[in-house]
């Protein structure tokens, strides 16, 4: 039986809605599908699911970068099989399993895939969300014309209003991702915050996000648990990508596994087991981590009578929006 809050993405006929084919300079590159569509005003939430296929055997790669910007969305990729490389204004760099790509407004890129890659997806403000119902009716009705020369240009207008802008040809220098800013990783957060049973890392910070957002590496301990408020004020969107994460959402107990996203709504009362050890990431970064966790340690000391007070950290929480009741190693 479906479980409303589980989406397992290993599970392609239960998980994609919305499938589209997507052909890059005559050939098939990517099978993609859309998992959840955005909401509000910043279209959040909206994730992807898509298989890239590799460039043809022997081809160059730099002739396959098809160079281009977002003037207004912002994309997070986890890059969770294969190799591909990456190309950005000065720079081509080799990126591999376990990588998150982050590529803000305006923040030129291009991807070769040299191998079938998993390659999943979580946006904002990215306007061409919406598109994904009405691509699937232009594919079934009018075979071929998604990969038209003039379907391309009205995808691809720019202009004052235009989100998605093809570029020209990189000019490059080959670089370790660890001098490229737009590969992330949880062995190179922004931040690192050590509790108890759980390792915050900070991926993407919300000064980066045009302050909509943040998203934040949970490395838990087997035997952590965490229980929310009883009507949590935020909606959540956790992906777990190692291990095996045990989530009651209202009185139903699921075990969500590597590959498999959350999808918790708002006043929706929630717990969580960690099975196993596991790293599992908060995609929708509602709560002011980073402002949160500065506070706390920054109280604890410099204030450590403040930080005994029982009202202390409560007041915190409640300020930077964390819905968390209790957390810990059990």
């Amino acid at each position: 039986m479906k479980n409303e809050f589980l989406i397992d993405l290993n599970d392609h006929a239960s998980s994609w809605i919305y499938p589209v084919e997507v052909k890059m300079n005559g050939v098939i590159g990517e099978h993609q599908s859309t998992i959840i569509m955005g909401e509000g005003p910043h279209k959040m939430f909206c994730f992807t699911d898509s298989v890239m296929h590799p460039i043809p055997e022997g081809a160059n790669p730099d002739d396959f970068a098809m160079m281009h910007e977002h003037r207004i969305g912002f994309e997070i990729f986890f890059v969770d099989s294969g190799k591909m490389w990456l190309y950005g204004e000065g720079y081509k760099c080799l990126v591999l399993p376990g990588d998150i790509l982050f590529l803000p407004a305006y923040r030129a890129h291009g991807m070769v895939f040299l191998e079938d890659v998993k390659y999943r997806g979580i946006f904002h403000d990215l306007s061409s969300c919406d598109d994904a119902p009405a691509m699937n009716a232009l594919i079934r009705h009018s075979p071929g014309a998604v990969d038209s020369e003039e379907f391309q240009k009205t995808r691809g207008g720019g202009g004052p209003s235009g989100d998605f802008v093809f570029r020209e040809r990189a000019v490059f220098e080959e670089l370790p991702v660890e001098k490229v800013s737009a590969v992330r990783s949880p062995k190179r957060p922004l931040s690192v915050f050590e509790l108890d049973g759980v390792t915050m890392k900070m991926i993407s910070a919300r000064w980066e996000n045009s302050g909509v957002c943040e998203m934040w590496c949970a490395e838990l301990k087997k035997g952590f648990k965490a229980e929310w408020d009883k009507f949590p004020k935020n909606h959540e969107l956790w992906y777990v990508r190692e291990g095996e994460v045990k989530f009651k959402v209202y009185e139903e107990e699921f075990v969500a596994k590597a590959g498999c996203l959350v999808n918790i709504p708002k006043f929706a009362s929630h717990s969580i087991e960690a099975l196993t050890d596991a790293e599992v990431y908060d995609c929708g970064g509602i709560t002011f981590w980073s402002a949160l966790l500065n506070d706390v340690a920054s109280v604890k000391k410099y204030d450590p009578e403040r930080a005994a007070k029982p009202e202390t950290i409560p007041e915190l929480k409640a300020k930077f929006g964390c819905d968390i009741k209790s957390f810990g190693l059990k």
